[in-house]
């Protein structure tokens, strides 16, 4: 769905697979205007990416793509040649907000830095996305999102103590750029009147160091505790605070309240090893047992499926949360609201996530599917930047769109 609170801004998003896509998918499902502009003839990277219908390549019907540019308008400009970066320049004047996630060193070269951009426009706002920012040593070098992960932090928590450190299991860095630069663009505009135009710089590596690293940093100073890995379970806390096996699956168990622990044991049947005196400190058990109490606690779990433990869980209140597929996330009733279909000739109709949020905004309208490459083309560049059709035909015969 497409929510209205910003409708009549204009954004151009000149983004390539997550970063700035996704924050331009946010600001349009906001009802933002967002004008996505790709290079000819390949376009953004992500068409090349899956899943397809009927798992068949296709650069018009990528799942990713489809989903990271619904509710956009879509053109193409060579950035190369100095007419698609003309034609850049015209869409920027008439823009509130330009997002990208353009590498450094080419923004002065195709005539992204922000003082040309905003020469004439003091309002301008700007967000520039990028693996390491915009200054220091490493402002040049590129990243995947393995690198940022590492990077930033993420990685020494996450896995077994024992084995080697481990990245997200799937790609997360973009996304929380993306929802970073949008967030800050709305910040910028919410300034605009008392401090003009801004040119925001977000670095990707800092998102994950800030959003995931900073309470470990704090562990350091205050306690001199550095943190470690520790697989499925959480360290100096009382056991169980785990992922374990049960008969279809995966489930959290948790029992942070003794009484908890103490209905947990009791459904169990109060076996004989709870009442050994080493378990008597929970803390103690987490962290030097757990992995002998986990195979007493799976025996149990494995006579349940994931939906009967839960029932159980709500009946004795214990917090108990099943590990969900994807196929039971997207089946899950109360999330249901969640997912919107957006249907185009080509796919037929395609349920994919909506905005994560939900707002009290009576003017709701339906998404409306990415666009096909070059799709705007003669809308935008005729109808607003003036080009006639025997210009827009040498255009394309130039490949400049």
């Amino acid at each position: 769905m497409t929510y209205s609170l910003l409708s009549g801004l204009r954004v151009l998003e000149i983004g390539s697979m997550l970063s700035a896509p996704y924050c331009g998918k946010l600001l349009a499902d906001a009802g933002a205007s967002v004008i996505k502009l790709e290079p000819p003839s390949v376009g953004d990277p992500a068409r090349r990416y899956g899943p397809w219908p009927g798992d068949i390549p296709h650069p018009e019907r990528s799942g990713l793509f489809l989903y990271l540019n619904s509710n956009k308008q879509g053109i193409t400009a060579n950035l190369e040649t100095p007419t698609g970066r003309s034609i850049l320049r015209r869409l920027a004047a008439a823009s509130d907000v330009v997002a990208h996630n353009v590498p450094p060193a080419d923004l002065e070269r195709l005539g992204l830095d922000y003082d040309a951009l905003a020469a004439g426009h003091p309002n301008l706002v700007m967000a520039t996305i990028s693996p390491w920012g915009l200054s220091g040593p490493w402002r040049d070098y590129k990243a995947y999102d393995i690198n940022l992960a590492a990077a930033g932090g993420i990685s020494e928590g996450l896995g077994a103590a024992d084995r080697e450190p481990l990245t997200f299991g799937t790609p997360e860095v973009g996304y929380f750029a993306g929802m970073a630069a949008a967030s800050s663009i709305v910040t910028a505009l919410l300034g605009l009147e008392r401090h003009g135009g801004q040119h925001i710089d977000i670095a990707e590596a800092e998102t994950m160091a800030g959003l995931y690293n900073g309470p470990e940093a704090l562990m350091a100073v205050y306690e001199w505790r550095v943190t470690r890995r520790t697989g499925h379970h959480a360290l100096d806390f009382p056991y169980p605070n785990c992922i374990l096996r049960c008969k279809d699956g995966h489930i959290f168990v948790g029992s942070p309240e003794g009484r908890q622990w103490g209905r947990l044991l009791g459904i169990m049947g109060s076996p004989e090893w709870s009442q050994e005196p080493r378990f008597r400190n929970r803390t103690a058990m987490n962290n030097l047992y757990a992995d002998e109490v986990d195979g007493y606690v799976e025996a149990w779990l494995a006579d349940y499926t994931k939906a009967e433990l839960l029932a159980i869980a709500l009946e004795h209140r214990i917090p108990l949360a099943p590990v969900r597929t994807y196929d039971e996330v997207r089946a899950d009733p109360s999330l249901a609201d969640l997912f919107v279909v957006i249907e185009r000739d080509d796919t037929g109709p395609v349920s994919y996530p909506g905005p994560p949020y939900r707002l009290p905004d009576g003017d709701v309208a339906t998404p409306t599917p990415a666009p096909t490459l070059g799709q705007h083309n003669r809308a935008i560049l005729c109808a607003e930047l003036g080009y006639s059709p025997a210009e827009l035909v040498k255009l394309y015969q130039t490949g400049i769109i």
